[in-house]
């Protein structure tokens, strides 16, 4: 328990709250063999990996071309589909709903304690806009007082910016808000040096060393956090 009265959790988004139904890999491996592709999933997987951190920010200005771009290249290392562009708007719709995402098994109760604790809630989150259609989807945004995105204030985790736009909307002094995320680095390690509180998602038991925080392996945890 960390021990003091917290007044908002600010919560990481993908892999935190939800996740995707299998791997990019696969949802995309899927996809593309309807467009002729003969690529293994294992090797999509690697290339999206490579990609998508060789991507830079995400664009505000056009996000959906942002994720084509990094598509295109994905399957510019593979072996390239038949009509890229209809099967690019097939994945990037894909990936607007729970069609391509499902929430943990314990999202719905940690959310609903929390909120009946009184606080408030918040997403920080590197994610473009669908995130919006997706937390609907999952039925989970009503649970939210605010939702900060690198999309639209042009930072990302773990850039101290997004962090300092997160504490503004919810309107919670950095030291009375608790983060609760899945990445060491990108989460909770920035999230402090922004003078939030954080606790580390930790479901697999990747980061069994990490002592200088508090290590949650479910969000159920979050609650006895701020009581």
């Amino acid at each position: 328990m960390i021990g003091r009265k917290f007044r908002a959790v600010l919560f990481d988004a993908a892999e935190t709250l939800f996740t995707t139904r299998g791997t990019v890999g696969q949802i995309y491996g899927s996809i593309a063999r309807r467009y002729g592709s003969t690529a293994p999933v294992e090797a999509i997987q690697a290339a999206f990996a490579r990609q998508f951190r060789g991507a830079g920010p995400l664009s505000i200005e056009d996000q959906k071309g942002w994720w084509k771009d990094v598509v295109h290249r994905v399957f510019s290392e593979v072996g390239m589909v038949d009509n890229f562009d209809q099967f690019f708007d097939e994945v990037y719709e894909r990936f607007r709903s729970s069609e391509g995402w499902v929430l943990f098994p314990d999202t719905i109760e940690a959310l609903t304690d929390l909120k009946r604790s009184g606080l408030k809630l918040g997403v920080i989150s590197n994610f473009d806009n669908r995130i919006y259609s997706v937390m609907k989807s999952l039925n989970i945004l009503h649970f939210f007082d605010t939702v900060t995105l690198s999309s639209e204030t042009g930072y990302c985790k773990p850039d101290r910016e997004i962090f300092d736009a997160a504490i503004q909307a919810l309107g919670v002094p950095a030291s009375e808000v608790l983060l609760v995320g899945d990445s060491l680095r990108d989460d909770v390690e920035a999230g402090m040096r922004a003078g939030l509180h954080a606790a580390l998602l930790d479901r697999d038991n990747r980061h069994p060393g990490v002592e200088h925080v508090p290590r949650i392996s479910s969000l159920t945890e979050a609650l006895s956090l701020v009581s």
